[in-house]
């Protein structure tokens, strides 16, 4: 489903015009866009801005326009850097706004031992797939998804199997990882290990049709949380089986 931006933004300054630590003014919007783009013009510069160009100067007003001045991508990440600040005294409009930013997108996130994968970056990895759901970026929500297999991938194998370290393919990789694992996991049942080939196979086609077609609607965003949730999935299985 779109995203309807004006809903959004309304229930968004509802809460943020509440009197007390909910309340957001021109300064503490701006600074909160600063961390976004450290680039954007500090509050004074920015009302300046305005002022000459004849543009009205009402926070509800110019808070609109800051947002649709950013890619979909970026305003998710600006509403979700509000709503931390608003959901301890919010709570319940608080969470009502991110389950209509993110609808059923969010899935656990995947813990990482930071020895074997970095946990910060798989974690980063399915936020910002999260957020290109969000906004109708499918393709590229199953791109990333399919780099942050391969990037869990290369690390299982350089750290259980070095000789086979210089493997690229994805699917290559999941053949040898499927056949350490069959070798290493003798009581572990073989209908499980083949879902490592199998959730390989459909993640790169998955990718490769994207890239073929131009998918919309519902099928393309159903498409694009399957892979997600195959691959946080995937992932979670594997790291039981890396050093700890």
């Amino acid at each position: 489903m779109k995203v309807s931006w004006v809903v959004l933004f309304n229930r968004l300054f509802e809460i943020i015009d509440q009197p007390g630590k909910c309340y957001f003014s021109g300064p503490r919007f701006i600074s909160k866009i600063r961390e976004i783009d450290p680039y954007f013009p500090d509050y004074h510069q920015y009302i300046n801005e305005r002022n000459k160009a004849g543009k009205n100067t009402n926070r509800k007003s110019y808070f609109y326009d800051i947002l649709l001045s950013f890619r979909d991508e970026d305003r998710i990440h600006l509403l979700d850097a509000i709503l931390k600040d608003t959901e301890g005294v919010a709570e319940k409009k608080t969470s009502e706004l991110r389950g209509l930013i993110h609808g059923i997108t969010f899935a656990p996130s995947a813990t990482v031992h930071p020895g074997a994968w970095n946990a910060d970056r798989l974690n980063a990895y399915l936020s910002e797939i999260d957020n290109c759901i969000a906004a109708s970026n499918y393709t590229r929500a199953v791109t990333l998804s399919y780099t942050c297999l391969e990037g869990l991938y290369k690390a299982f194998v350089k750290e259980n199997i070095p000789g086979k370290s210089g493997l690229k393919d994805i699917l290559d990789l999941s053949r040898e990882i499927k056949k350490c694992l069959s070798t290493t996991l003798k009581d572990y049942p073989d209908e499980a290990l083949a879902l490592i080939g199998s959730i390989s196979h459909m993640v790169d086609r998955a990718r490769n049709k994207f890239s073929e077609s131009h998918f919309e609607g519902e099928a393309a965003k159903w498409l694009a949380m399957f892979v997600r949730d195959l691959v946080n999935s995937q992932i979670r299985l594997l790291l039981h089986f890396m050093k700890s």
